[in-house]
């Protein structure tokens, strides 16, 4: 039997195996921030096949951090119904399931996107930049939709620190060229993190489980190597559940390629000493194995389980791999076509 199949508990968290359905945006919800009905089929349809935790697609905390207007939203407790909703569909096949909550700041719809400082994007807007008591409304706003997660039903919230998205751009110098308490040193850039955080450990009790998704990578990854190490450790302070490793560039890799960030993972994994999820590339059972072998706590898939959300049982049942080509055009393909993969009739 594969190790990634077997039941694991993830600091006091039961699953019933190591493998998560990583957070993917489905455009499947309403313009009103209510979630819609065939997520919660999806959701049902990937706890019924042998996913031990299913994290959500980002939830917005403030509607002025949507990346879409599809974007379902944690900031308002009308939502907790249609949540539930979903909680009980996926609990009621015995796995567990995380709110990832977020904020997109640049990468928001706003017509002048909020961010740390001022960019200018690439379609020629500015940013506006954030002021210290913006920023500590948005740390509030995130402490409040993680006790909405909380109510919602679901076993914990992943908050959203990677692929570009605000909590990035605050860690990150390039972006952020603040002078005051958020900016200049790592201890400062990482104080927006720190702070919600510990806030939502105050809210919500420091038994509910917390996860963290940040980058293993950047562009200027020499520097960044040692940044990551610092961030882990604090995790671990903080008493983070798992940290998900992605990666910056994950769109760059090609359909062959396999566990893209395994080896700085790995490496991360033996330095801090905290439970770490590994997302990118994973699209065998051995695969699977391998990042396991390597000390790794839990194998995370996106992609592969939307073109195949039945794909753990064909795999465990014999099928070599994954049929997902890394096209990524499951990314938006669904508002073109009504499909959510390329390869689906």
């Amino acid at each position: 039997m594969y190790q990634v199949l077997e039941p694991f508990q993830l600091n006091g968290l039961l699953l019933k195996n190591r493998i998560a359905r990583s957070a993917t945006y489905s455009y499947m919800h309403n313009t009103d921030g209510y979630v819609g009905g065939d997520e919660i089929g999806i959701f049902e349809t990937l706890a019924k096949n042998q996913i031990g935790l299913i994290l959500s697609g980002q939830l917005y905390v403030n509607p002025d951090g949507k990346i879409s207007d599809e974007e379902p939203g944690l900031d308002d407790d009308a939502f907790l119904p249609r949540l539930r909703e979903l909680t009980r569909a996926v609990h009621s096949h015995g796995a567990k399931t995380i709110a990832q909550i977020n904020h997109a700041g640049a990468r928001s719809n706003l017509h002048v996107p909020l961010s740390p400082s001022e960019i200018k994007l690439a379609d020629g807007r500015v940013t506006m930049e954030l002021t210290a008591e913006e920023i500590r409304r948005i740390e509030e706003d995130f402490v409040s939709a993680a006790f909405r997660a909380k109510e919602a039903g679901f076993d914990g919230v992943q908050v959203h620190a990677a692929h570009g998205y605000l909590l990035t751009e605050f860690l990150s110098p390039a972006s952020n060229s603040r002078s005051d308490l958020y900016g200049g040193s790592l201890e400062n850039r990482f104080r927006i993190v720190k702070e919600i955080l510990s806030g939502i450990r105050d809210k919500c009790g420091m038994d509910f489980p917390v996860f963290v998704k940040i980058n293993s990578n950047r562009e200027d990854d020499a520097a960044y190597e040692a940044e990551l190490g610092y961030f882990l450790n604090e995790f671990k302070a903080f008493g983070v559940t798992a940290v998900e490793l992605s990666g910056y560039e994950w769109r760059a890799h090609k359909a062959d390629e396999r566990n893209y960030y395994l080896r700085r993972a790995a490496e991360m994994r033996r330095l801090a000493d905290i439970p770490i999820m590994l997302v990118g590339g994973v699209r065998t059972l051995k695969d699977m194995e391998q990042v396991i072998e390597s000390g790794i706590d839990m194998v995370s898939l996106c992609r592969p389980l939307i073109c195949e959300p039945d794909l753990i049982p064909k795999l465990a049942a014999g099928q070599e791999k994954a049929r997902c080509i890394s096209c990524s055009k499951c990314f938006g393909l669904y508002t073109q076509t009504g499909k959510r993969c390329a390869l689906h009739a």
